[in-house]
């Protein structure tokens, strides 16, 4: 390969979900912002067009491990959870968008019929793993560059991981990582994971990448774009706003989140918006049917791009949600915000890299109406210079990031 390395940039690109959505264009800002042209190509495990009207398409990463790549790439993976090798868990994580395609290529049905001649299970996990993620990797987005002809370099940018790694992969694991070219993961129990897997590099620990957003997006203009779509959509854009999102949950949790609502609702008058933001993880479905069990206390807004999601979260009073990045967007603009309750260690995570409380994250349901008055009754400058600290890192890393892929 006697040809220059261009960019790349791998991760969740190609599924319906806000925050792995907005990653690349963020990406592509901080690069514009420190005057770099190139062009960079998005990779994913499907590859795909635009998704949610975020503005680009994305490639399928098995190219990259073509025998002969056209074109050799210094590749970034991130972000999100992706520090990980649980191939089949993330492929089921993909196969109900995958069974959605009405066309299969030609190699794929080929390969299909043989497993089926040979008398091997044609399930929907591996289908997905046989066309999409049959290349030798660690992990699905665990690249060392030994074993993929078309990178010469890897970087990982605000990467976590989610569990900690299995002994019998940890040895892989420490040699992919020793590789890299440069390592930034959005929180310190991730380090702490890769240290324990016996990875001996710099690890750079910075805030989650999301929370530069504002730098690039007027707050003021971004509230009056979000005021104007929620009274479209007949809600009182004077009132106070609450922004709520979660994930699907069990019958006796949505029990407790309606009925702590409706209390809210009730003693301050907000108006109550119920935010899908994770489509492939059943967001829309579920919160729908919330709305429809508070017999229409709550507008439930159905919002098709990652830019007008971001302008409703602006014109929030208040967020709760599961999603890490609803909560991340609404620290970047400095509006109070709690981590609904979940199990996953990001949101903990977060909090602490944020310097941001641990009061902010709900235990369970019944802590609505106490912790809003909480978040509510912090100082105006609390988020804000929180907020403004956590940028000034995550640019202190990129900046390094930028350094690693200038290096030969």
């Amino acid at each position: 390969m006697n040809c220059k390395a261009m960019l790349g940039e791998f991760g969740t690109f190609d599924v319906e979900n806000y925050g792995d959505l907005l990653y690349p264009v963020l990406l592509e800002k901080m690069f514009r912002k420190r005057g770099h042209t190139m062009d960079i190509r998005k990779f994913s495990l499907m590859g795909g067009g635009s998704v949610r009207d975020s503005g680009y398409p994305t490639w399928p990463v098995r190219q990259l491990f073509s025998s002969e790549p056209k074109q050799p790439y210094r590749l970034i993976v991130g972000g999100g959870d992706l520090l990980r090798t649980d191939w089949d868990v993330v492929a089921s994580h993909y196969s109900s968008i995958y069974r959605r395609e009405r066309q299969r290529s030609l190699p794929s049905r080929l390969r299909r019929l043989i497993r089926k001649c040979l008398g091997v299970p044609v399930d929907a996990i591996s289908q997905f793993r046989d066309e999409h993620m049959n290349y030798p990797a660690v992990g699905p987005f665990i690249i060392d560059p030994v074993r993929c002809p078309g990178v010469t370099s890897v970087a990982y940018c605000s990467c976590g991981v989610p569990f900690p790694f299995a002994e019998a992969v940890q040895s892989r694991v420490a040699g992919a990582f020793s590789r890299a070219s440069f390592v930034y993961v959005r929180d310190r129990q991730s380090r702490d994971a890769l240290v324990n897997a016996g990875v001996e590099r710099e690890i750079h620990v910075g805030p989650d990448f999301i929370v530069v957003l504002s730098d690039f997006l007027d707050p003021a203009t971004e509230r009056n774009k979000g005021r104007s779509l929620l009274e479209q959509r007949g809600i009182d854009g004077r009132r106070r706003i609450l922004c709520v999102q979660t994930h699907p949950l069990p019958d006796e949790q949505t029990v407790e989140l309606v009925k702590q609502l409706r209390v809210y609702q009730n003693r301050t008058g907000a108006e109550t918006i119920l935010l899908p933001v994770g489509w492939c993880h059943g967001d829309s479905e579920y919160l729908s049917r919330v709305a429809q069990l508070a017999e229409g206390a709550f507008k439930y807004l159905e919002i098709a791009s990652v830019f007008e999601i971001i302008s409703v979260l602006a014109a929030s009073s208040t967020v709760i949600a599961t999603s890490l990045h609803c909560n991340v967007t609404a620290f970047s603009f400095g509006i109070p915000h709690l981590f609904a309750p979940t199990t996953v260690a990001k949101a903990a995570g977060f909090l602490d890299v944020a310097n941001l409380s641990k009061d902010l994250k709900l235990n369970s349901w019944t802590e609505v109406n106490q912790k809003l008055d909480l978040a509510a009754g912090l100082n105006s400058d609390y988020f804000i210079s929180r907020a403004s600290a956590a940028k000034g890192r995550v640019n202190e890393v990129f900046d390094l990031l930028i350094q690693s892929l200038a290096a030969p």
